[in-house]
C-alpha cells in the first residue's frame, strides 16, 4: 500500500525541512489529542483517573513519534519531556494542550504543503527549498524516487 511522506519547513528561509513520515497517523493522533483534551477540560477529574489519562497521553506520544521523522521526534521530546510520576489534573491539561498545539502546527504546515503543491507544480518550481535536507541519512532517508517527487511537490508516495 503506498504511503505519503510530507516535507514541511523551508530551509531557504534559514529554517529546517522535516518529514512527516505518516500523515494519516499524524491526523489520527491530532484527533485523539483533541478528544483527550475535551475529556480533560469537561469536568473535574478524580485522582483515580489520572494514571489512565497519563497512559493515554503516553500512547499518543509514542504514536506521534512514529508519525514524524527522528529529528522532529527529538524536538518533540525536548520541548515536551514525558513525566514518570503521576501528574496533577492541571499538569495533564497543560501537557495535552501543548501537545495538541505542537501537533496542530504540523497539521497546518502539512495541509499548506498539499494546498500549495498544485501551484508549485504548475510553476515548475524545483528550487532547493522544495527538497528535504533531513539530516543523518543518505538522500534524507528517502528513496531516490521519493526524493525526486519531493523535490517537485514537497509530498510523495513512499
Amino acid at each position: 500500500m503506498p504511503r505519503f511522506v510530507v516535507i514541511v519547513g523551508d530551509p531557504a528561509d534559514g529554517g529546517s525541512a522535516f518529514r512527516i513520515e505518516n500523515p494519516a497517523r499524524l491526523l489520527r493522533v491530532w484527533s485523539l489529542l483533541r478528544a483527550t483534551r475535551e475529556q480533560l477540560d469537561s469536568a473535574a477529574l478524580p485522582p483515580a483517573g489520572m494514571p489512565g489519562l497519563q497512559r493515554q497521553l503516553q500512547l499518543i506520544r509514542r504514536e506521534l513519534e512514529l508519525a514524524v521523522s527522528p529529528p522532529l521526534a527529538a524536538e518533540f521530546r525536548r520541548i515536551l519531556p514525558s513525566h514518570d510520576a503521576t501528574p496533577s489534573a492541571g499538569a495533564l491539561r497543560i501537557e495535552s494542550a501543548a501537545m495538541e498545539s505542537w501537533v496542530g502546527s504540523l497539521v497546518v504546515q502539512m495541509l499548506g504543503v498539499f494546498v500549495g503543491a498544485p501551484e508549485r507544480s504548475q510553476q515548475g518550481d524545483n528550487s532547493p527549498a522544495q527538497s528535504s535536507h533531513a539530516p543523518s541519512t543518505p538522500n534524507g532517508g528517502r528513496t531516490s524516487q521519493t526524493a525526486s517527487i519531493a523535490a517537485s511537490s514537497r509530498f510523495s508516495r513512499a
